[in-house]
């Protein structure tokens, strides 16, 4: 395993605001977390390069960060909705662009994994609509990594998820773990590990205290990380243990914020040796 980071890690600002993953590339390679996410929910900014015809730029931009950086994309993150179900016709058709878009975008990039949301429907209801775009994975070589979520209306089971991937019966399916909505929605983190087993691709590793989806550094909550951590040895998990902690720092000025890409790299080499 390797410690990675969303690149939205430093990217929430004190107003509100958020910086675009560009400009915060050579920051995490100068502090040593040079293993990727890329947050391409930027799209959901509608002044978003990403979204419009000049994409490309932007694209070949993140390609010269991470070759001139010694950079490694493991994964990225698709925009997503809170009901795609909901949306009108053609917020929808935009909606399924934006996730086209990012496959793409991640065969441009050579990123093996992109995290995706599973939509508000039943297990037979995600099967159908993601169908096609796992095909399209498939003829990609990508791998869509369906993440564990946290409403009461959402996939939120480790059950379903499972049902979900061995329906799908594709190399190009898996699950991404979100360690903080399981503990948020009182699971055993070991036993969603250990029901996943193979299935599991990819994790987004935050921490809470069982009750929001505060995305804080591991230890300022209240999984037990050595537990986790021996779960994922079990299943002989070989994927990356991925930051997606954006929260913690929210509030700092950037001249600090670098002291938060430290202390996140220092906690993730802990987390690497607790369980040899």
């Amino acid at each position: 395993m390797r410690i990675a980071t969303s690149t939205n890690l430093i990217s929430f600002n004190r107003d509100g605001s958020k910086t675009e993953m560009i400009h915060l590339l050579p920051l995490y390679a100068k502090e040593g977390m040079r293993i990727l996410d890329l947050n391409l929910c930027e799209m959901l900014n509608p002044t978003s390069s990403l979204r419009n015809d000049e994409y490309m730029k932007y694209v070949l931009r993140l390609s010269e960060l991470r070759d001139m950086h010694g950079l490694t994309f493991n994964q990225a993150h698709a925009p997503y909705v809170g009901d795609r179900n909901a949306l009108s016709e053609s917020e929808g058709a935009f909606f399924d662009f934006l996730l086209t878009r990012s496959m793409e975008i991640c065969n441009l990039l050579s990123i093996p994994l992109l995290v995706v949301h599973p939509i508000k429907d039943s297990v037979a209801g995600n099967i159908a609509y993601y169908r096609p775009f796992v095909d399209f994975a498939e003829k990609l070589d990508l791998v869509l990594a369906f993440e564990n979520l946290n409403a009461v209306d959402e996939m939120t089971e480790a059950e379903d998820l499972c049902l979900l991937i061995d329906a799908f019966d594709s190399k190009s399916a898996g699950i991404c773990y979100d360690f903080g909505h399981g503990h948020m929605n009182g699971h055993d983190v070991r036993k969603d590990i250990l029901a996943f087993g193979p299935r599991l691709v990819a994790t987004h590793v935050a921490d809470n205290h069982g009750k929001e989806d505060e995305h804080l550094l591991p230890y300022y909550g209240t999984i037990d990380w050595r537990r986790a951590l021996q779960a994922l040895k079990k299943v002989q998990y070989a994927g990356d243990l991925t930051y997606e902690c954006m929260f913690f720092n929210q509030h700092l000025p950037l001249e600090m914020k670098v002291h938060a890409i430290r202390q996140a790299r220092v906690m993730g080499e802990y987390l690497l040796s607790i369980v040899p």
